[in-house]
């Protein structure tokens, strides 16, 4: 950057002026100082990488999104809900919340099969406003237990007539690739 040097100049008139008339002329100048260099030491300036290399940009906010933590204040409340009702459940309800991975996990069920048991298992992955589910049922009768895994389900809202609702999709053949 160059420097700026401010030069006043001041004239008086010439000596043909009468006396009683003093006119005062005042000129201004603003000279800038140049460094004088050779033109190829210059060019480097248009250079774009060695002006990104010392003038990098300014660093990426590495941050988590405003989305990701109310997905984990979400998540986390669910998880606390869920430790409160397993603990005042006595174990027989449990709910896992993964905000991130869009799935939730809830298990119901109760007995240890010596006399009679009954769990079910569940695995829901939320997309598309839909909730995927995978249902596993246990059931035990005097020592003998029987383990079921239902087809997977679809649950998204719906609306008949005006009244707001639940759609369970439950698919009689399914084809995967």
């Amino acid at each position: 950057m160059g420097r700026r040097l401010a030069v006043a100049l001041v004239i008086l008139a010439p000596a043909a002026a009468r006396a009683d008339e003093h006119t005062l002329l005042v000129a201004d100048a603003t000279v800038t100082q140049q460094v004088a260099t050779a033109p190829g030491l210059l060019s480097h300036l248009d250079d774009a990488d060695l002006l990104e290399r010392r003038w990098p940009a300014v660093p990426a906010d590495r941050a988590e999104s405003e989305e990701d933590v109310i997905t984990d204040h979400l998540s986390d409340l669910g998880n606390t809900l869920g430790n409160k009702m397993t603990a005042l459940s006595d174990q027989m309800i449990g709910l896992h919340v993964d905000g991130r991975g869009q799935r939730a996990r809830m298990r119901v069920g109760t007995g240890t099969g010596h006399y009679l048991a009954f769990k079910l298992d569940t695995d829901w992955y939320f997309s598309d406003g839909k909730a995927r589910i995978n249902a596993k049922v246990q059931l035990g009768l005097a020592g003998h237990e029987l383990a079921l895994q239902l087809p997977a389900m679809e649950m998204e809202p719906t609306n008949y007539h005006g009244e707001d609702g639940v759609m369970l999709k439950l698919p009689l053949f399914e084809r995967r690739w």
